[in-house]
This record gives structure tokens, sequence and C-alpha cells, in this order.
């Protein structure tokens, strides 16, 4: 399990230092309002990477434990995590032609029924409070999402 640990934060860690790069476009000083586009992302990255240091650290002062009973996802596991990794996809093309409320609706009504185990009148329930009402929650915020051919 301590290689594993080694592994995800050396890759957080290179994912901050990934950020810090892309911040340095931007512009860190800001107007008489505030800072500027890069002033957070750049202190983002630092601090992913002060944390990734100092999980590599603890990982070389711990011993090694074995990895977990269930760590390695099996037949079924797999299958859940595509189900998940296609409907994401699935969702990604479909966002412009139908709209967000339309592709969200099916995106959690297929998730909560392939994954869950609630009745039908819950996973509707659901579907349509993290569709539509996403969507008029974003649009009170001023935050225009997709709309589809149907306009909704």
């Amino acid at each position: 399990m301590t290689r594993v640990n080694r592994v995800v934060w050396g890759l957080l860690l290179l994912f901050g230092a990934f950020v810090i790069r892309e911040s340095l476009e931007l512009s860190y000083y800001g107007t008489d309002f505030g800072p500027g586009p890069g002033f957070f992302s750049f202190w983002l990255g630092v601090l992913v990477i002060g944390l990734s240091l100092i999980e590599i650290a603890g990982t070389l002062r711990r011993p090694a434990a074995p990895l977990p009973e269930g760590f390695i996802p099996d037949r079924n596991g797999v299958k859940r995590m595509l189900c998940v990794v296609g409907a994401l996809v699935a969702s990604l093309f479909l966002m412009g032609p139908l709209g967000f409320s339309l592709t969200m609706l099916g995106f959690c009504i297929f998730l909560l029924r392939m994954l869950g185990r609630q009745p039908w009148w819950l996973t509707l329930a659901l579907s349509l409070v993290g569709s539509f009402g996403l969507f008029h929650m974003f649009r009170l915020l001023q935050v225009f999402l997709p709309t589809g051919f149907l306009g909704i």
C-alpha cells in the first residue's frame, strides 16, 4: 500500500507543478478590486505540492502495509467503473445537442438505476431535482448552461 500511496501523491505533486506552470501564464496581480486570475491557482498549486511532499515523507517513515482486502476491484466493480466513465463520455457528447437539463436527467437516471438500489419513484425525483433543479439554480446565479434544441 505504501507504494500505491507514493505513486498517487507523486502524481498529485506533478499536477501541482502543472497548475503552477499554467498559473504563471495568467496575471498574478489584479486591479484595485483584488488579485489577478493567476493568484489563486498559483497558491493552490503550492498547497498541493506541499501536501504531497508531506504525505510522501510520511510514507517513507511508515512500514510497508499490505494491500487491504478488496482493493483490486472484482468483475462487478470494473463493470460499475466502466458504467460511470461511459455515462460521463456520453454526457460530454450529448450536452450540446440535448442541453444540460436533458443530458443530466438521462445521466442521473442511468447511474441511479445501474449503480443504486432505490425505487423508481426516488430515482425519478432525484434525477428531476438534479437536472432541472440545478439548471434553474445556475440560472439564478447567472451561470448559463447549454440549452439544446428544446431550449431547456
